[in-house]
């Protein structure tokens, strides 16, 4: 928009500056954050599968590599609902304990056969993810139908402590809560069967 403006006799038409700087603020204004609002809570939740634990920690730190023998390093997760669970819920139970990440190929490959050992009704599926948050996992999950329970550990303070540098690496978990074997690198169906197999 131009304006009539009188320079040394003659009219000359300029921009009306100011206006136009008053109305881009207030459009900006507007494109704001309303006040009071909090992104983390305002925005819609996301919907999260019920296998998929948000948080985790580690609540017995040791010392050194837990070995075949040994008690399992007990350690906390929780769902999205605010359920809290430990390891130890699960004494009477044969677990699988299995360290994974998105990115490992191999780990993603054992995923479906980890999914058919949880079907079982005399053993757990635990997945504690290394490093990675649940927005992250969830998808994932999603994709492959995964609906075992699946841990997010992204301080990875679990898999440092059960020495899963490797990925991947399971743990196979009498019902006593001790270890039974521990397993570096991809499994398949059957020998992932013949290690539950042998849990007491």
């Amino acid at each position: 928009m131009m304006r009539p403006h009188n320079v040394g006799g003659r009219q000359v038409r300029r921009p009306i500056r100011l206006w136009a700087l008053v109305i881009v603020s207030l459009a900006l204004a507007g494109c704001g954050e309303q006040r009071g609002a909090s992104p983390a809570t305002d925005r819609a939740p996301v919907d999260i599968p019920p296998g998929i634990a948000i948080e985790s920690r580690m609540i017995d730190r040791g010392g050194r590599l837990p070995a075949p023998g040994d008690p399992a390093p007990d350690f906390a997760f929780t769902f999205a609902g605010g359920e809290t669970r430990r390891l130890s819920d699960l004494r009477g139970t044969k677990v699988v304990l299995n360290f994974w990440a998105t990115w490992c190929a191999p780990c993603e490959e054992e995923m479906p056969d980890l999914q058919r050992i949880d079907a079982r009704d005399d053993v757990v599926v635990l997945g504690v993810n290394r490093l990675e948050l649940a927005d992250v996992i969830i998808p994932f999950a999603r994709e492959r139908n995964l609906t075992f329970t699946l841990i997010a550990n992204p301080e990875g303070d679990i898999a440092e402590r059960y020495g899963a540098k490797n990925l991947p690496t399971s743990y196979f978990i009498n019902s006593d809560g001790t270890i039974n074997h521990r397993q570096i690198g991809i499994m398949s169906f059957e020998m992932m069967q013949d290690q539950v197999e042998r849990l007491r």
